[in-house]
């Protein structure tokens, strides 16, 4: 499974990381309040994101088994392909977060 680099999440995120084992977790702001954490875990392929507004946690999502993350145009992509679903994640962070879970099957 080959990972962004580095410097790409850094570019990204504009904020250093917080590792804590296999887990790399990234937090940013926007200005309506809202706070993303992003985390991934390197032994597992497995990504979940935590939106907070304030100090209270709205949604979080984790799914295991990535296949493809990377960034284009901006954006942070990650793909989970499990027999006959696949899960596309895209996450933008400026001049707001937006995240977008969606799964299809594909038989």
């Amino acid at each position: 499974m080959k990972y962004p680099t580095e410097l790409q999440l850094l570019e990204f995120f504009g904020v250093e990381p917080v590792i804590h084992d296999d887990v790399t977790a990234y937090t940013v702001f926007d200005d309506s309040d809202l706070a993303l954490t992003l985390s991934f875990n390197t032994a597992d392929d497995s990504l979940q994101t935590s939106l907070q507004i304030g100090e209270r946690v709205v949604a979080v999502v984790c799914q295991e088994g990535m296949t493809r993350f990377w960034i284009s145009d901006g954006v942070l992509m990650c793909e989970f392909v499990h027999e006959d679903v696949r899960v596309n994640v895209a996450v933008s962070t400026h001049p707001n977060i937006h995240i977008e879970w969606s799964g299809i099957r594909t038989n």
